[in-house]
């Protein structure tokens, strides 16, 4: 039964075209999909997680950062009450993990005389890749320098004045 309507208007209670079903159906679900893309949260991944997504001077690190920050704090071995469980003991330390290893000889300078010294696998490129996680660009806000002040850290370990934090600006510079 057709009523006499103008052919746009026209109803036919006969068979459904399934085909502006298929298309809704497409389009509703494309639309959540994209609604759940957009509304995801973040999720904490706890405290002084980094990620470290900048690249700081490597060479900078073996003849400045290690010796003059890492080797004379002590950040290794910590000090003789610390009954090793300061940064040479994997175990003991949340985040950078330091490898014993001679200093790197720089020549008095800024490169190392040897790249055997430093090459992929070695001690210091490990040191390398341990303090680069934990260093920012805002070497203020960077847990190399935040933690040692004594900010979740056994013990204070220099003040914001103490020359190695200037070692630190630095190499966030670099």
């Amino acid at each position: 039964m057709e009523r006499d309507l103008a052919p746009s208007l026209r109803v036919s209670w006969g068979a459904v075209d399934p085909r502006p079903i298929a298309s809704l159906a497409c389009t509703v679900t494309l639309g959540l999909a994209c609604a759940a893309a957009v509304s995801c949260t973040t999720v904490d991944p706890g405290p002084n997680f980094v990620v470290a997504d900048e690249t700081f001077d490597p060479d900078f690190f073996f003849c400045h950062v290690e010796p003059e920050v890492l080797f004379a704090k002590k950040c290794g071995p910590g000090d003789p009450g610390d009954n090793n469980t300061c940064h040479f003991n994997a175990s003991a330390v949340s985040g950078m993990a330091l490898l014993n290893h001679a200093p790197v000889d720089c020549g008095g300078g800024d490169r190392p005389v040897s790249r055997a010294q430093v090459g992929a696998g070695s001690p210091a490129q490990g040191n390398l890749q341990s303090a680069s996680l934990v260093m920012s660009r805002d070497v203020l806000t960077a847990p190399i320098y935040v933690r040692p002040l004594g900010n979740a850290h056994p013990r204070a370990i220099f003040a914001a004045n103490d020359p190695a934090v200037d070692v630190l600006r630095r190499w966030a510079q670099k």
